[in-house]
């Protein structure tokens, strides 16, 4: 069985974590993918769950358009996306938004001190 990680979970997990430890706002696209791949490791490794990231351009412009009330983002630059939370959002609001439905499996991951360093800030 796959588990399908959109891209709009993983910006989510990855600023509330980003908030948490550095008050940071905003993450790059590049950053995103790499945070993204150590969840799928990890939960290959963890629980033998196949993962599948769902990252295309198509997936970040309906991020944008399906939870406006949280993400702006900047496509500027060579096809680099900053994903960044609106002023009014704090990471209460992307947990009981975005993490009520997941599995402990996959909160898990994307709390796991080895993912979080992908994202550049101490564990």
């Amino acid at each position: 069985m796959y588990t399908f990680i959109g891209i709009e979970s993983l910006a989510a997990n990855a600023l509330i974590e980003l908030m948490d430890k550095s008050g940071k706002r905003e993450v790059s696209f590049d950053t995103l993918v790499r945070y993204g791949l150590q969840i799928v490791r990890l939960l290959q490794q963890q629980s033998g769950e196949e993962a599948v990231l769902l990252l295309s351009k198509k997936y970040q412009i309906d991020m944008v358009e399906n939870y406006s009330e949280f993400f702006e983002v900047d496509f500027g630059g060579a096809g680099q996306g900053i994903f960044k939370l609106k002023d009014a959002v704090n990471p209460d609001d992307l947990k009981s938004y975005f993490r009520w439905t997941m599995s402990v499996k996959l909160v898990d991951a994307f709390m796991a001190p080895d993912a979080i360093r992908e994202l550049g800030v101490a564990v």
